[in-house]
């Protein structure tokens, strides 16, 4: 498997020939700012310096996000990585910026996982291209959900040091950062104290970088201005090297003292040569210590994580018995309500044919008490029975259709035709496959249909903005925004704030970053309290897009807890629920404990050529198998199945 990336340097024959191997301890500011001073007059400094801010300006050029934030909703999976090519955004974060960081690795076998979790990717770039969001911020979020990007962060911290050049040294080990830190004489445990109010040993690892990058570009520009980050983070190797290699380059420096000639018994010229290759293999050694070295740590670290994986798979293995035990007793006792519910519906219509045959009985014996008076007032009195008798069966059939399950289009003929006439109200299920499949046609076809028939729609927003759902259903129902102005559309956005949106819609409710989930129940309990009149009359439809990204930012617990609320709010209100869910964003365990609760899923998937969908759950279906379908425009074209159940 190819190792990508930079080891220590890009050219560790430039560092280690003008290495100096000193203690940690504090140095004298001035001897260091001379040291820096004939550092960057050298050409080959110089030189190598140029290449990385020009490799810089070049990835920027090509990536702008920062300054465009708005191209990373146009960006493809294809854009990221492709085996087969070697001028995709990960080729450029790697090789073609291979002069930026110090201590940059990575494995290009992480860059397909990366792929594979691709709507949650574009989320973190979202946020570290954020200007209103802090480097601490920024480092701690889930980057370990995509597997390879956790550990040090390097990938994150890598496109820091390119996104804000400026600001950021290239300096990725925290430990190296400490190193360096300590040296320069800079107090980082004091100023932890004073900024986060907590012992800097207890600090993320995102408030590590932060305080110590902040530490390190201070005393540069306190020390040597000049100095660009990129050399800056060159010149500290140059300085400082990890202690452990200090105790061999002093054994080195032993032997090569031994091994000296006499001076005066030959030429100066054959001295200084047998000194040059002694001094040559001198570096060769000590670059291969550091190349053994280095590749040691990262054992280590491989090591390490294995065990922490080990220990966090037996935890989940625990927690998901656990966890298994408590969703079977759920199950268990909402069977048993259900069943008890339906005890007391039968017991209620049996009193309520009780009530209307004594009622018929009572209307029997009144008239039978007037059978000797007049033809005429019996008559009337039999049209009163007839009335009466009449309306009372009207009132009891109306009430039993009432307490049947209406069914609900989807805005796809065949689809409603599968369904054996649409969607059950008060069902509450999920969307589930891989991207771009044709999941969001069926989401929008949903939503238009519930607007063509006048019955509210309310969107939950985790991973789109409010304009990017509008122009979807622009494009499905010209008439959208008219919806919108009519008050018909209703969003909770629990992306915009997250990813630096401040702009407003006034048909809107918004959670910021310090939102707990739980309000999003709150949130929409109060528009439905709101619109309570019309959603008696026409019902509403819900949209939640999309539960899998919640995970970004919250945990199995904290989703579960909500969806549980949230599911049983809507089954209540009669309203159909339509949650959207990632295929490789979740565990497969988490993912499951989410259709627990859920009524049904429709699950989509494919083969390469074709793609097929399946109902699982959710009513009575023509069939359970998996159906081949067909992308179009702004639908899905269904295939063949039975129809001859549909009446």
């Amino acid at each position: 498997m190819a190792t990508l990336g930079v080891i220590l340097m890009n050219n560790q024959d430039d560092v280690l020939k003008y290495t100096t191997f000193i203690s940690t301890d504090v140095m004298d500011k001035k001897e260091i700012a001379e040291r820096a001073y004939q550092f960057a007059g050298r050409r080959e400094n110089v030189e190598r310096d140029s290449v990385a801010v020009a490799q810089i300006k070049d990835f920027l050029a090509r990536y702008p996000f920062k300054e465009k934030p708005e191209l990373l909703r146009n960006v493809s999976p294809d854009d990221l990585y492709d085996r087969t090519s070697n001028d995709r955004f990960f080729d450029w974060l790697t090789m073609k910026t291979d002069r930026v960081g110090v201590s940059f690795t990575c494995e290009r076998a992480i860059f397909p996982e990366a792929v594979r979790r691709f709507d949650f990717l574009k989320v973190l770039l979202t946020v570290l291209v954020s200007e209103k969001r802090s480097v601490s911020f920024k480092i701690d979020q889930n980057w370990g959900v995509i597997p390879g990007f956790g550990g040090e962060r390097m990938i994150a911290k890598k496109l820091l040091s390119i996104y804000y050049w400026e600001r950021v040294v290239p300096v990725f080990r925290t430990e190296h950062m400490e190193l360096f830190s300590s040296g320069l004489g800079i107090a980082f445990k004091n100023s932890a104290l004073q900024k986060y109010r907590k012992d800097y040993s207890l600090l993320s690892m995102g408030q590590k970088f932060e305080l110590l990058n902040a530490g390190l570009v201070e005393f540069k520009i306190a020390n040597m201005e000049k100095m660009t980050n990129t050399q800056f983070a060159s010149f500290l190797y140059s300085l400082f090297l990890p202690s452990v290699l200090e105790g061999e380059k002093a054994d080195d420096g032993a032997e090569s003292e031994t091994a000296k000639p006499d001076m005066d018994s030959g030429s100066g010229s054959a001295a200084s040569e047998y000194e040059a290759r002694i001094r040559e293999a001198d570096r060769m050694i000590s670059d291969l210590r550091r190349q053994l070295v280095i590749r040691e740590e990262r054992i280590a670290e491989l090591e390490q994580e294995l065990k922490m994986k080990s220990a966090e798979l037996a935890e989940k293995d625990s927690l998901l018995g656990q966890r298994e035990e408590k969703v079977r007793q759920e199950l268990s006792n909402q069977l048993k309500e259900a069943e008890r519910q339906s005890e007391i519906e039968k017991a209620e219509l049996k009193r309520k044919i009780s009530e209307l045959t004594g009622h018929v009985e009572e209307l029997e014996r009144v008239i039978g008490s007037r059978e000797s008076a007049p033809a005429l007032q019996l008559s009337g009195t039999d049209t009163d029975r007839s009335d009466v008798v009449n309306g009372e069966m009207d009132t009891f059939h109306q009430q039993g259709a009432e307490d049947g399950r209406q069914r609900l289009k989807t805005g796809i003929d065949r689809l409603d035709d599968l369904l054996n006439g649409g969607i059950p109200a008060g069902s509450q299920f999920i969307v589930y496959g891989p991207s771009f499949i044709g999941k969001e046609l069926v989401i929008n076809a949903f939503a238009a249909e519930g607007l063509a028939e006048g019955a509210p729609l309310i969107w939950i927003t985790t991973d789109r903005t409010i304009d990017e759902i509008r122009a979807e259903m622009t494009s499905v129902i010209s008439s959208y925004t008219e919806y919108e102005k009519n008050g018909l559309v209703y969003y909770i956005d629990a992306y915009s704030r997250i990813v630096g949106d401040d702009s407003v819609s006034e048909n809107a409710a918004y959670l910021d970053e310090n939102s707990s989930v739980e309000t999003i129940n709150d949130m929409a309990n109060s528009r439905i309290s709101s619109i309570e009149t019309l959603v008696k009359e026409k019902g509403y439809r819900l949209v939640f897009r999309s539960v899998s990204s919640l995970s970004a930012n919250h945990d199995i617990k904290s989703i579960f807890a909500l969806l549980r609320q949230f599911v049983a709010h809507r089954r209540k209100d009669r309203c159909v629920g339509i949650y959207s869910v990632e295929k490789g964003i979740m565990p497969e365990q988490d993912l499951q404990i989410i259709n627990s609760i859920m009524d049904g899923v429709i699950e989509f998937s494919t083969d390469t050529r074709n793609n097929f969908l399946a109902v699982r759950g959710i009513c009575e279906t023509q069939s359970r198998d998996r159906i081949q379908y067909t992308l179009e425009k702004s639908t899905i074209n269904i295939g063949s199945f039975f129809l001859g159940r549909i009446k």
